[in-house]
């Protein structure tokens, strides 16, 4: 499959990718970092929890870095230019194309999302 990230990382590549299972396997551990640092009822340290955190960045971008084909220069450039929530949707983005949503999708579910947090403001 061919997937672009430029809306997410700032680089005009397209990568045609084979969702192998270590890309897979790379991206549900991601999936897993991302969800265990959302688990507000388990007891974490803040020293772990931040342990934690950088563990999920790392695995983030190695994933993006696998995924996409960027060189390390590219990705110091994205880790030095890309706000982390960005770089996170992005991240969200290459997992629900390697699980054969389209982009199409992808930009309509992004929509409702946008609009739901507006709703959601203006309603305070």
């Amino acid at each position: 499959m061919k997937i672009n990230a430029k809306n997410y990382f700032k680089i005009n590549k397209t990568a045609d990718v084979t969702p192998t299972n270590n890309i897979i396997r790379l991206a549900t551990k991601v999936q897993i970092g991302m969800l265990e640092s959302q688990d507000t009822e388990k007891e974490v340290t803040e020293l772990d929890a931040m342990k934690n955190g950088i563990e999920l960045q790392d695995d983030m971008v190695d994933f993006v870095q696998r995924v996409m084909g960027y060189t390390d220069k590219q990705m110091d450039t994205i880790n030095d230019t890309v706000s982390i929530d960005k770089f996170g949707e992005g991240v969200g983005y290459l997992i629900m194309r390697l699980n054969g949503i389209s982009d199409a999708d992808i930009k309509l579910s992004e929509q409702k999302q946008r609009k739901a947090i507006e709703d959601a403001k203006s309603s305070k």
